[in-house]
């Protein structure tokens, strides 16, 4: 009978063993477990202390298409846009719509982050082109046909493309992720230029972290660099989570977006926006119209 019992024990955890190892939860939670138990500087996220505290809400106002977040501290708000209707939205950091502003001129907005004051950077999916737009406290309407633009052809596979922007405030660069097929980290320097009399000399090349470039992302939703301490965020919707890397590019920390993980009641299903405030709280949004945040623990 013990044997029996002994066998049957074996199989549950043989059968969860596969489970786990199909939703790749087994690597998520080694990673997890390993990056965790390592020393961790004074100034880092440590995102294995992190709980949600918004969880899942649905935006009122917004319908579908939620996509990109960039934090604005001027503002104190978020902004994000929807790629099928060409709009780009303000939140309150509560996941409150406070504005809505028609875009023209784009096509497949996928990625959006704030630079300075009124200056902004939009991406383009399929066609990789970055745009430069200002965005005034009473900006409801935009045309960003005739603002300066940059096309990039990289790895051009339809609906991969560029699908998260960051501003690197400290080394004065535009940090891209390309979704997948291959993932890719780009740093464009020269386009965004405070002097638009001046010649831009552009500069595009891959940053590449140093060990284990990305973990075991299947794919790149978003980034957000962090300015004060120089540590970057990235977001994978495929492998749910969020990984911290160091100013020299090694992994510091995991946040995991499954159920069960940072007091998550559901998994967060397609996470495709990320940003951080000035008190170092994560929001994210997942298609269609979902928002949650993240606030460190002691």
């Amino acid at each position: 009978m013990k044997v029996k019992a002994l066998l049957t024990l074996m199989g549950v955890v043989l059968i969860g063993a596969i489970i786990l190892h199909a939703l790749h939860l087994d690597v998520l939670l080694w990673q997890n477990w390993k990056l965790n138990r390592q020393s961790m500087p004074a100034q880092g996220f440590n995102l294995g202390r992190y709980r949600v505290d918004i969880q899942a809400l649905e935006i009122a106002g917004i319908d579908d298409d939620l996509s990109a977040l960039t934090f604005n501290s001027a503002t104190n708000s978020l902004f994000g846009v929807l790629n099928g209707r060409p709009l780009m939205v303000e939140l309150s950091l509560d996941g409150e719509l406070l504005r809505e502003i028609s875009i023209q001129g784009v096509v497949d907005m996928e990625g959006l982050t704030h630079v300075q004051n009124d200056l902004y950077v939009i991406a383009e999916e399929r066609s990789q082109r970055l745009i430069l737009a200002r965005i005034s406290a009473d900006t409801q309407n935009l045309d960003v046909s005739d603002a300066p633009s940059l096309m990039i052809g990289l790895d051009q596979v339809g609906n991969k493309g560029f699908e998260g922007l960051s501003w690197d405030g400290q080394r004065q660069r535009l940090l891209v992720v390309k979704e997948r097929d291959p993932l890719r980290l780009l740093a464009v320097e020269g386009f965004v230029d405070a002097d638009p009399q001046r010649a831009m000399n552009i500069s595009i090349t891959e940053v590449k972290p140093a060990a284990s470039p990305r973990l075991f992302m299947s794919d790149l939703s978003s980034l957000t660099l962090h300015d004060p301490t120089g540590h970057m965020l990235l977001l994978s919707d495929e492998s749910h989570m969020v990984v911290e890397y160091d100013a020299q590019g090694s992994p510091l920390s995991l946040l995991g977006l499954w159920r069960g993980m940072s007091g998550l009641r559901a998994s967060v299903p397609q996470a495709e926006g990320l940003a951080v405030d000035d008190q170092q709280r994560i929001y994210i949004v997942s298609e269609p119209n979902l928002f949650y945040r993240f606030v460190p623990g002691e």
